[in-house]
């Protein structure tokens, strides 16, 4: 806190001025001296929510809203350390690619290892050398404020690296952008060989009936209007929460589909797949889908909807049918996925 009000003295024992001008910083892009100031701000006026509202309206900004979920993925946590804990070695160098807070950069400098993480996005840069830094890991971690496709060796990585940890899966598995960003990464950062954590991913898919409330079909009539042709503008995929499974209901077992092998050569795995599923019987109004993890040596994470305590921060597609599929027991379906870098489309149609 004394450096931040060093340079800007006359803020001292105002912490309202220093929220102010923690948004002015923010606007300029001195993100660094943007964050160091709000926290100089909320620790100068601990009790007070004004400040505290004021200056994480500004630090926000445009930051998405999956983080704090994310880092409370106890689940998600625990897996990543787990793998992380077997997998990394003392004087091994790390690639990360999103540092997001910084945490599995820290997990596995604390494993030993040197670390070089990357972030693209400012203000979350700006936090996390502020993490890092008071978790005294500096030493350990080199933050790199751009993407990971635009670093460079040795300008950026002092090496190619000896194992690459990343967590940039969507809930639709390629919609963060993972396959081009290890494919660019194993072409030019990695040594030939070198091992991704986790290894591996692919999709659960299963046959679903319900609608939840949010769908976005249902514009026909509203007020007495035909708004229909408003829902070329709304995302075709739903997300339900984990656990909210109430809404919608499970007709097939689970299928795998698009299984992803980061440590083969790129792309990885198939761009389109066809899998059968065979229905429970009834109607069919839509797939639901999510993802899982393989971190090898037995070790899985999987964001299942239907299972008793997911406790996963992911999002669960769920793709409504055009036309829904009345069925009967033992009936299959096919269920068509095809993914062209981070859209990933579905079609299902009868198999039998």
């Amino acid at each position: 806190m004394s450096d931040i009000l060093d340079r800007y003295p006359n803020l001292r024992g105002n912490p309202a001025a220093m929220a102010m001008m923690c948004n002015v910083l923010c606007d300029k892009g001195l993100l660094d001296d943007a964050v160091a100031l709000g926290w100089a701000a909320i620790d100068a006026a601990p009790g007070s929510t004004a400040i505290l509202t004021d200056v994480t309206a500004t630090l926000s900004r445009k930051v998405p809203a999956f983080h704090i979920p994310m880092l409370l993925d106890r689940s998600r946590n625990r897996a990543y350390a787990a793998a992380i804990t077997r997998m990394v070695k003392p004087g091994m160098l790390v690639l990360e690619i999103g540092t997001g807070a910084g945490l599995l950069a820290m997990l596995c400098a604390r494993a030993g290892a040197q670390v070089v993480t990357c972030e693209e996005h400012p203000t979350i840069a700006a936090a996390a050398a502020r993490i890092i830094a008071h978790n005294g890991l500096s030493d350990r971690i080199t933050l790199i404020r751009k993407r990971s496709t635009e670093m460079t060796v040795p300008e950026d990585l002092p090496r190619q690296a000896d194992l690459v940890i990343h967590e940039i899966f969507g809930s639709n598995l390629v919609d963060e952008g993972v396959t081009a960003a290890l494919t660019d990464a194993r072409e030019r950062l990695l040594k030939p060989g070198a091992l991704s954590l986790p290894p591996r991913a692919e999709l659960r898919c299963a046959l679903a009936s319900g609608l939840p409330a949010s769908s976005p079909h249902r514009l026909a009539d509203v007020e007495g209007f035909d708004l229909s042709a408003f829902e070329l503008l709304a995302r075709p995929v739903l997300s339900l929460q984990p656990r909210r499974s109430g809404q919608i209901e499970q007709r097939s077992d689970p299928v795998s589909a698009m299984r992803m092998d980061y440590d083969s050569p790129a792309p990885f795995g198939q761009m389109a797949e066809t899998v059968v599923v065979q229905s429970r019987g009834g109607r069919i109004e839509g797939i639901v889908q999510w993802l899982a993890l393989d971190f090898g040596n037995g070790e899985t994470l999987e964001n299942d909807p239907f299972a008793q305590d997911p406790g996963s921060s992911w999002g669960v597609p769920y793709t409504p049918l055009i036309t829904p599929i009345d069925t009967r027991p033992g009936d299959t379906l096919a269920i068509r996925l095809r993914h062209r870098g981070t859209l990933l489309t579905i079609d299902v149609e009868r198999a039998d």
